[in-house]
């Protein structure tokens, strides 16, 4: 892996932490919505890394979450709860963001963050073990 990749990958785990940094403080300004919207964020960077890591590059959402379950989860690389968690916060991103009468609780964010905080955990440990 050549040190470019090896820069993109360490760039994209420092965005994740920041986008999770963010959707804490939104949801602590109760911006439910908007803390939703970081989150998925946050994850979507740190599976980017990843995927990264082990020589693939998701181009759309859809397709990050894709390779994500075929390259991570189904070869075990990763437990399959950071599958689910990923898949989640999409759904609730998406339910933010475009319908306008979805009601996100905010215990609902809360739980995610925490899910969340795995997730990067998770995902700095594998990014570090494969580059």
């Amino acid at each position: 892996m050549n040190e470019i990749t090896k820069d993109i990958i360490k760039e994209e785990i420092e965005k994740a932490e920041k986008r999770l940094s963010a959707a804490k403080l939104l949801l602590s300004k109760d911006l439910i919505e908007d803390a939703a919207n970081r989150i998925y964020y946050s994850l979507f960077y740190a599976a980017k890394a990843m995927l990264n890591a082990i020589g693939y590059d998701a181009k759309t959402h859809a397709g990050l979450i894709s390779e994500f379950g075929s390259k991570i989860v189904k070869e075990k690389k990763a437990d399959k709860k950071m599958g689910k968690i990923l898949r989640k916060s999409f759904e609730l991103r998406e339910s933010a963001d475009y319908h306008l009468n979805v009601v996100i609780e905010k215990d609902e964010v809360e739980v995610l963050i925490k899910e969340a905080e795995y997730f990067i955990k998770e995902a700095k440990k594998f990014v570090n073990k494969n580059i």
